[in-house]
């Protein structure tokens, strides 16, 4: 296995919704299991379908706002030339622009956001609960608010998402692109923050994040979770 990491691309994104729907299925995730509730057993492709085209909305806001940094992990022992195989979303603000996003205009870049928005806000697919994602949202904004104040997320670097494909799961692709975050951090200065599940959280004991305090979401206990920049 020989993994390298890149910023992610416009190409990417097929491939990080693909694995963003399989690593947080309704089936192993209660977040995802929230938005998207049960359906009857033959209408399952159906909200699979659903999860997918959100997921991809998703991320190709993200890729689109400035406010944002999103890396892939390849492993080229694979036979399948560029095989995207995890990804990570940071939200990091005072950032330097991505390099893949110098040849767009400014339009470009904002017409490609305003269209993802609108599909994940405006248009959501039809199994998507949008009561439940204002819920999920209030509750996040409220952490964010709980610890660090006014500013909210802006003074740290936010991991927003880390997915791997769960075929290639356990092989420390997810480490791999954590560290790549903490290293571009560490490098600005900054402490990293993000929301653990109870699933995800042993991964960032590990490395060296702290629970800082635990935050009900649909019943579940998750961590807000703090990398000391120096640690």
């Amino acid at each position: 296995m020989t993994i390298r990491i890149r910023d992610a691309t416009v190409d990417d994104l097929p491939a990080i919704a693909r694995i963003a729907s399989a690593a947080f299925h309704p089936a192993t995730d209660i977040i995802a299991a929230r938005l998207f509730p049960t359906l009857l057993q033959e209408q399952e492709s159906i909200r699979d379908n659903d999860i997918y085209s959100w997921r991809y909305a998703k991320k190709t806001a993200s890729l689109s706002s400035p406010n944002a940094v999103m890396v892939v992990a390849i492993d080229d022992a694979l036979p399948v030339k560029d095989q995207v195989v995890g990804f990570g979303l940071w939200d990091v603000y005072d950032h330097k622009p991505k390099p893949q996003n110098a040849t767009r205009t400014q339009a470009d870049l904002e017409k490609t956001a305003n269209q993802a928005r609108t599909a994940i806000y405006e248009v959501p697919p039809p199994s998507f609960d949008q009561e439940a994602y204002a819920e999920l949202r209030a509750i996040v904004s409220a952490d964010h608010q709980e610890m660090f104040g006014q500013t909210g997320i802006k003074d740290v670097w936010h991991l927003d998402y880390l997915g791997v494909d769960p075929q290639h799961q356990r092989k420390g692709i997810g480490r791999m692109l954590l560290d790549w975050g903490l290293s571009r951090a560490d490098s600005e200065n900054k402490d990293c923050y993000l929301m653990a599940t109870p699933a995800g959280r042993p991964l960032y004991t590990k490395r060296g994040f702290e629970v800082v305090r635990t935050v009900p979401i649909f019943g579940v206990s998750h961590h807000s979770m703090i990398f000391r920049h120096g640690k």
